[in-house]
């Protein structure tokens, strides 16, 4: 199946999932990183706790996505 052929919905529904996804990640792995500046270590050391985190923000974002999309639809009567 090509992406042409998914109905709108259900594309805006994976396209809300995957930005969400995204941007949660790049916040959780952001934050991380700042973290281990400010206490004064190297985050190149740090990578696999960066790492978890980072898929935390990931599954957290996936989760979130749909959630807010379908509030967005429900407050815009669709």
């Amino acid at each position: 199946m090509q992406w042409s052929e998914i109905d709108p919905e259900t594309r805006s529904l994976v396209r809300w999932t995957l930005v969400s996804a995204g941007i949660w990640a790049g916040a959780f792995a952001a934050t991380s990183v700042f973290g281990a500046l400010i206490v004064q270590v190297d985050p190149l050391e740090q990578l696999g706790p960066i790492g978890v985190i980072s898929v935390i923000g990931l599954t957290v974002g996936g989760l979130v996505g749909p959630l807010v999309r379908g509030l967005v639809m429900r407050r815009r009567g669709r």
